[in-house]
């Protein structure tokens, strides 16, 4: 016996109105922004972490676990590992720095501020644009010297 499952009604459409063909859609683009700058922004924390113990006045962090072990570190691999990253996007910024230890074995710390930076300049893409008033252009640049003939 195969059950029969009845359409849902058009009122439940996501829009709240009655949809009048299946191509139509409702699409929230506001939301997706705003999940792209919450990954965007957990992931630059990571890189943020990390940063300033990059370079020769780079400082050392202290990384507690949950069991009571304290470590003090400046190595950027080392922090990267210890750090409970939940965070998918942010997860992605420590995969990246595994990745970059296997392939070249150094540059750890390196990659993930540089990813961190190029996020942080992804950033103002998702903004509105700042309206700009728009100059109308003036005779001498809009219309030829001389009148064109066809």
């Amino acid at each position: 016996m195969a059950a029969v499952v009845a359409p849902p009604p058009p009122s439940a459409a996501p829009g709240g109105g009655g949809s009048s063909s299946r191509t139509e859609s409702y699409v929230d683009t506001k939301r997706k922004d705003d999940v792209r700058i919450a990954n965007i922004t957990a992931a630059r924390s990571v890189a943020d972490a990390v940063r300033t113990s990059l370079g020769p006045r780079g400082m050392d962090k202290m990384i507690a676990s949950p069991n009571g072990d304290v470590v003090i570190t400046n190595d950027g691999a080392t922090i990267l590992n210890r750090m409970e990253v939940l965070q998918p996007a942010a997860k992605m910024l420590v995969d990246l720095s595994k990745s970059q230890d296997a392939t070249a074995g150094d540059g750890t710390t390196t990659v993930v501020v540089l990813a961190g930076a190029l996020l942080k300049h992804c950033l103002p893409l998702f903004s509105p644009p700042a309206s700009t008033p728009r100059s109308s252009p003036t005779p001498s640049t809009s219309s030829p010297s001389r009148p064109l003939r066809s």
